[in-house]
């Protein structure tokens, strides 16, 4: 069985701990809600940790990330079996797809996608050895 690079497997190590970082993090980070009129004034309510005022979104962001990091790593394990050279369409979408969605507003998915476009740049870009060689494995000693 063919393994990813030690460092492909580092950064997509490092994409799963920002998502489980995350989930952990949502239980101690505190957000103060909107203010609620009431009557004659405004009520703030008091803080609460994200997985309190947000517990849903949050565990669905944690499953997003964690299907992307799983999605880029079965990409990229599936081309080193089939000796398929570089990271692959697939991989590679899925990472900019990740940092485009970081961008664009969910700041963990910018860190996660970062590190799962390293994670496709360090795969090979040399075919396997089997398919390298290009000519015949037999000789069959006649001269010429």
């Amino acid at each position: 069985m063919k393994r990813l690079d030690r460092i492909t497997r580092m950064f997509l190590a490092l994409a799963m701990l920002v998502a489980v970082a995350q989930l952990v993090l949502a239980f101690f980070v505190h957000v103060t809600e909107r203010a609620r009129p009431t009557g004659t004034t405004w009520v703030v309510p008091p803080t609460r940790t994200y997985m309190q005022a947000f517990g849903l979104s949050e565990v669905l962001l944690t499953v997003v990330i964690v299907g992307l990091v799983l999605l880029v790593g079965w990409a990229l394990h599936r081309g080193r079996i089939r000796g398929e050279p570089g990271a692959g369409a697939l991989a590679w979408a899925a990472a900019a797809l990740t940092c485009v969605l970081g961008l664009i507003g969910f700041a963990y998915l910018f860190g996660v996608g970062l590190c799962l476009l390293l994670a496709c740049a360090t795969v090979r870009r040399r075919p396997s050895t089997a398919s390298a060689g290009g000519g015949s494995a037999l000789h069959t000693g006649a001269s010429v």
